[in-house]
């Protein structure tokens, strides 16, 4: 899709979808979600028209909101999956598109570089929903389950690396990305997408996840040999995977995340596991979701995620 048309294609999403927004307003969850939704459709449309690219991870919110506020068969979340589908690296996976020191030793991959936690995490949740509604193929999610089957391990494969760069082959195992890979596989597998024999992987990933969960903090460090808690935003990945792959685990690590982080915008995504932290989070969440930045690529980054985040909320634990 040339340049010109991707910029139209974004105009007309913001104005159609716009108009299903403005006549279904449901509660203040909902209506949050639609408000990060159209800022963020029309930072696309100024994205596309200035030359500025716009990652996979933020395309692929979009396209998770669209499903599941206009069905995934509906026209306007094709044009989200077909716009994400063309962001895939030359190995069907997905990345930053820039050049990224992800250890920061020096050694900087590619912008073709496919990066785990971005195919596992935040275009797989995407994937896996579409994949259910009906509205992605089954090759689009065997494409990444195959990608990660074959990611360069660490650790002695007890965890993926960080990207497939031979940089990032052997380095220390990074724990959201590592729980990210299992649950995205394990997912994969449930739904007969990939052989069962990449269960040995996902427990011996997930295994080692769990080994490093430190229940005096009540929460991960962000690396193995590092120390401290990890920050919020890492540390709620890492438990909404290891809550789902491992609730003997997960569940003391959702309370201890609440525990150290009682009210926080990287709560979003670790609701639905306990509603009843909804409320005393919806400040905070709606706080970081507007907080006033112009730049549309700022704008992608503090509202693009929110969007599905806030309608799955709302589906889960239910919306005033």
């Amino acid at each position: 899709m040339g340049f010109f048309r991707k910029a139209f294609v974004a105009a007309l999403a913001v104005c159609a979808l716009g108009s299903v927004t403005a006549s279904a307003a449901g509660g203040k969850w909902t209506q949050l979600a639609d408000q990060t939704y159209d800022e963020s459709v029309a930072a696309v449309a100024r994205a596309d028209t200035s030359g500025r690219y716009v990652r996979a991870q933020f395309v692929a919110s979009l396209a998770w909101y669209a499903g599941q506020k206009v069905g995934w068969q509906d026209q306007r979340t094709r044009d989200w999956l077909d716009r994400l589908y063309g962001l895939r690296t030359p190995t069907t996976a997905y990345g930053l598109g820039a050049a990224y020191d992800a250890y920061g030793d020096g050694t900087t991959n590619p912008a073709t570089t496919a990066y785990t936690i971005t195919g596992a995490w935040h275009v797989g949740w995407t994937l896996i929903a579409g994949y259910d509604g009906g509205g992605v193929p089954a090759d689009r999610m065997r494409e990444i389950a195959g990608w990660l089957d074959r990611i360069p391990l660490a650790a002695g494969g007890k965890c993926a690396a960080y990207s497939e760069h031979r940089y990032d082959a052997g380095k220390p195992c990074v724990w959201n990305v590592s729980a990210a890979g299992a649950w995205f596989l394990w997912q994969a597998q449930k739904r007969g997408l990939i052989a069962d024999t990449v269960l040995a992987k996902v427990r011996a990933w997930r295994d080692h996840v769990r080994g490093h969960f430190d229940a005096g903090s009540g929460a991960w460090t962000y690396q193995a040999g590092s120390s401290g808690r990890q920050d919020v935003w890492h540390n709620a990945a890492t438990v909404a995977a290891m809550n789902e792959l491992d609730p003997s685990i997960g569940k003391p690590a959702l309370a201890g995340h609440f525990r150290n982080w009682p009210a926080s915008g990287a709560n979003a995504g670790l609701l639905p596991y306990d509603c009843a932290k909804a409320e005393a989070n919806y400040a905070a969440i709606k706080a970081s979701a507007t907080k006033p930045v112009t730049d549309p690529i700022e704008i992608l980054q503090s509202r693009a995620g929110y969007a599905p985040a806030l309608l799955r909320i709302a589906r889960v634990c239910g919306d005033q």
